[in-house]
């Protein structure tokens, strides 16, 4: 892959677009990258960026401060372009000088943004130094790390300042663990414009979670709306709400080794001990990948927070421990040890909208993500539910009425289109993001769930009728197509459904689960059983209650089963679809599976639709192998503040979990880089062969 990026536009403008020297017009994928130069950057002037290391409440002095450009390509590493140290004046401030000449090789530390590719996330990693706040300069504690990210160099000015703590460290690895690595402290996206994009939006996710100016944990964030189409979102304000207490725990564990004179100190040594690397299926990071033992805090923290169980409750409880010693300097923390380090964000608005003013999170049913890693959330407000967008940076972006809400699904076709099924109205209604036109598919039959091939092609389900139907060519129809019935004993209750990838020129088999005990593939054939239209439907049993359903790379299925099961059922192609695995009974802390989703490594998110003690939602984590990444008895729990009883969930291009539900009825949550990025949306993945891959 090559590393020319594309610029992203904002507001309705959906389309990627690589703006080069040559004024050529490109598309995101690998295999039509250019490799022109984009000209030069139009930030050339000379500056300073300012900053200031703190370890607790005490400034650290003789630190060594690299300032980074981050990656631009597959497995490429950032570019060291500036090096200093922290001051001896009881500040621990630092400064770069930002020219036209520097040659960027950390000589010095001046620094000049490149011009031959995208304009580069710039960050900087202080390491080391006197942590005791005494000036001593034969004091060095090498475990001493913190990381903090400045912006895109071709927009930073002399007013960026960056207050570095274990706070904005804890922050920046939660919101960046996917694009890091930790032995040499790289932030690298691969060289598609798509994920060079989701990674410059990381700095508004760490502006989420930590004020990087103050180097303290951000409160409640209410964010205005994106105002600059017609959108429909005028006066729409979302709120973000981080797990504060947890960033500040978590700050304190490091914080207890930071405040040492060496790394040898017992709180390092027990930080290093119970921070237990990941296995490299769970990251980002290339297959095989064996992690060495920490040997300062921004290792021990990547590893905790992409291991977040440590391994076990004893290594959990040890960082919970050392974050609750005397005089910790970050507060609130939690008052009790969790069941995982994940972090998480809430996002709430009471706001109305849409010409049906309905919520614009109202009762949300159904989750999406496009390919600017924007989520798009289908409301059932009954009569009023809105087909609503939240940006990656969490400010409102669409908000339109599509016919009313009342349990329909969504997706978006490979042509970016967003579509909704409305059970009030018997529509599936077509929404254009680049023109916000709106164009209803009128149904024969009650619309249930939805789902898009890489072909164009559109599908719905109907619980009325226990039948699947197809719109072809929807995505680019100019007017309403009528829907072919293709199947009618897909179930009684088909609520998930997915095409599998048969490359970018052959149709999809569909796969849809039922409300009963068996799954069904419904595919293009002459002969076979079940014939309709051109269409045959096989059936698989799997248990009990077919709910969730997701393909995976490989065109494995991954089925959850609620009612008695309780699990989940893991189909292999290789064996025709016979069961390669079935968990137990609440393996992995799995209580009412509702609307599973695979990550770019395979791994499967499971939301629990169930709230044992009225105040506690959760999640669960399964690798393709069957081991159970979240706790057996509890899952990945949250306060419901945080995460509600699930109904279906996403996972973005930047590792973003996200899940939406019944517990909240005005919110949705986040855990924040806890899955490995997935290319999205997978109907486009078809169409340009990345279908459920790392982007």
């Amino acid at each position: 892959m090559n590393g020319n990026i594309f610029a992203r536009l904002t507001g309705t403008k959906r389309t990627l677009v690589a703006l080069l020297a040559s004024g050529a017009m490109l598309t995101a994928g690998c295999s039509n990258m250019a490799t022109s130069s984009q000209g030069p950057n139009p930030f050339v002037t000379s500056g300073t960026l300012k900053g200031k290391v703190h370890g607790g409440n005490q400034a650290v002095s003789g630190a060594t401060v690299n300032l980074y450009f981050a990656g631009q390509l597959a497995n490429a590493t950032a570019t060291l372009a500036a090096t200093t140290t922290t001051s001896n004046d009881g500040t621990g401030s630092f400064t770069f000088v930002q020219n036209t000449t520097s040659p960027n090789n950390g000589s010095d530390n001046t620094f000049s943004c490149p011009t031959n590719v995208g304009s580069p996330l710039v960050y900087v990693v202080a390491k080391g130094g006197n942590t005791l706040g005494n000036g001593n300069s034969s004091v060095n504690n090498t475990a001493a790390a913190f990381i903090a990210l400045y912006g895109t160099c071709d927009s930073l000015a002399t007013s960026n300042f960056v207050d570095m703590t274990e706070v904005t460290t804890v922050a920046t690895l939660a919101a960046v663990q996917q694009f890091f690595d930790p032995s040499n402290y790289s932030i690298t996206a691969d060289g598609t414009g798509q994920q060079y994009n989701v990674m410059l939006g990381l700095t508004k996710t760490i502006g989420l979670l930590a004020d990087v100016s103050t180097g303290t944990v951000a409160g409640n964030t209410a964010i205005a709306a994106n105002t600059s189409g017609a959108n429909g979102v005028g006066g729409v304000t979302v709120t973000a709400s981080p797990e504060s207490n947890k960033i500040n725990t978590l700050a304190n564990a490091i914080s207890a080794c930071v405040n040492n004179a060496s790394a040898s100190a017992t709180a390092c040594t027990t930080l290093f001990a119970a921070a237990q690397p990941p296995a490299a299926n769970v990251t980002n990071r290339p297959n095989g990948t064996v992690f060495a033992p920490a040997t300062d805090v921004v290792q021990a923290m990547y590893y905790i927070l992409t291991n977040p169980t440590n391994g076990g409750t004893t290594n959990l409880l040890n960082i919970y421990n050392l974050a609750t010693g005397a005089g910790a300097p970050y507060q609130p923390t939690l008052s009790a040890q969790p069941t995982d380090w994940n972090i998480g964000i809430n996002y709430s608005s009471t706001n109305t909208c849409g010409s049906g003013s309905g919520g614009f999170i109202s009762s949300p049913y159904d989750i999406n993500i496009d390919a600017q890693n924007n989520v798009w959330v289908a409301n059932s407000q009954a009569t009023k539910g809105n087909l609503s967008e939240l940006a990656a940076s969490g400010a409102a972006n669409t908000c339109v009425f599509v016919g009313g809400g009342s349990n329909g699904g969504a997706t978006i076709d490979s042509n970016g289109n967003v579509w909704e099924a409305s059970t009030e109205s018997n529509n599936i209604y077509r929404y254009n993001p680049g023109n916000g036109s709106v164009l209803a598919f009128p149904t024969a039959s009650t619309p249930l769930a939805v789902t898009a091939d890489g072909l164009g092609n559109v599908y719905f389900s109907s619980s009325a009728n226990t039948s699947l139907y197809m719109i072809p060519g929807a995505a680019t129809a100019s007017s309403a197509v009528a829907a072919v019935q293709i199947s009618g004993v897909v179930g009684p209750n088909p609520i998930r459904m997915m095409p599998d990838n048969q490359g970018s020129s052959t149709v999809s088999n569909i796969w849809v689960s039922s409300g009963a005990g068996f799954v069904s593939r419904v595919s293009p054939a002459t002969t076979g059983p079940n014939l309709l239209n051109g269409y045959s439907t096989t059936t698989f049993p799997i248990g009990n209650a077919a709910y969730g359903l997701a393909v995976a790379v490989n065109n494995d299925v991954v089925v959850s089963s609620g009612g008695a099961d309780n699990y989940l059922i893991y189909l292999s192609k290789a064996n025709s679809y016979a069961p390669a695995w079935t968990s137990s009974a609440g393996f992995a802390g799995i209580s009412n599976p509702t609307g599973i989703s695979l990550d770019g490594r395979g791994n499967i998110w499971v939301p629990n639709n169930t709230d044992p003690s009225g105040s506690v939602g959760s999640l669960s984590e399964v690798s393709a192998g069957e081991s159970a990444l979240s706790p057996t008895s509890t899952g990945f729990q949250r306060p419901t503040q945080y995460l509600s009883k699930g109904r279906a969930s996403a996972i973005d291009q930047a590792g973003n979990v996200w899940v939406v539900g019944d517990g909240t009825p005005n919110s949705i949550d986040e855990l924040v880089g806890a899955g490995v990025p997935v290319y999205q949306p997978y109907s486009k993945g078809i169409s340009n062969g990345r279908f459920q891959q790392v982007p």
